[in-house]
């Protein structure tokens, strides 16, 4: 049984692969800043062609071995049935204010899955409800003060690009850890994740060099928001490349 308990990053993903492909750079990288981080897939991901929901599960906790996670989490809701009802708003908020991150992270809300368009769209509804006080549950309302969403089939235009250089072979390890997905076995059929130059996987690694080349590094993650980020202390921005 998973134990909930008190992180700094939560990730969101609508199938148990998808926080791997879009910021695993970025949870690599928290965690070795001394960071927590956690996972929560909303779905198993039963309808995928290959694999089963067991498989995928063991699958899912080999990764967040990779990422060193504190936990994960599948809420099992229905894989193409990720829907904003009051039921499934709820059960992300109680995870929500049991774990209080500081930041959470969401697939981006454009996608040729609409999995990851529902899961968008559910991930918003949660975190903002999470700080209302009249929607009751054993923990306090709590809302975290970020929320950045990050990209998967479809790249929007980054607000934002952090430089995973030296954390992309946990993030490729990660990745193939899903190897039901990624990999080809014996009795795997070939899709658009595991096979062609145009896999998912490569699609993945030519975007994220992309991003990286776009700041000077190798490999680069991109992530936006729906509102500007804050800052502070604009002095922190003067060591940023342009």
């Amino acid at each position: 049984m998973t134990v909930i308990s008190n992180i700094d990053i939560l990730a969101i993903g609508a199938h148990p692969d998808d926080v791997e492909v879009g910021a695993g750079g970025l949870m690599a990288k928290f965690h070795k800043l001394g960071l927590k981080t956690a996972i929560i897939d909303l779905s198993a991901g039963e309808l995928a062609t290959n694999g089963t929901p067991e498989i995928r599960e063991q699958e899912a906790l080999q990764a967040a071995q990779v990422l060193r996670l504190s936990w994960r989490k599948c809420l099992n809701l229905p894989d193409r049935g990720l829907k904003t009802s009051r039921f499934n708003i709820d059960k992300l908020v109680r995870i929500i204010r049991e774990s209080r991150p500081r930041l959470m992270l969401s697939p981006y809300w454009e996608d040729r899955h609409p999995d990851h368009v529902q899961a968008a769209q559910l991930v918003e509804e949660a975190w903002f409800d999470a700080g209302l006080t009249k929607i009751q549950t054993q923990s306090k309302p709590y809302r975290p003060l970020q929320l950045w969403h990050y990209f998967l089939s479809r790249a929007g235009e980054p607000k934002f690009i952090v430089d995973v250089s030296d954390d992309y072979a946990l993030k490729r390890e990660a990745i193939l850890a899903h190897l039901s997905q990624f990999g080809k076995q014996a009795n795997s059929q070939e899709t658009f994740l595991n096979c062609g130059p145009g896999s998912m996987l490569a699609v993945v690694e030519s975007r994220d060099r992309f991003f990286g080349s776009s700041i000077g590094c190798t490999y680069g993650e991109g992530f936006t928001t729906r509102t500007p980020l804050a800052i502070d202390n604009p002095l922190g921005l003067m060591g940023v490349p342009r």
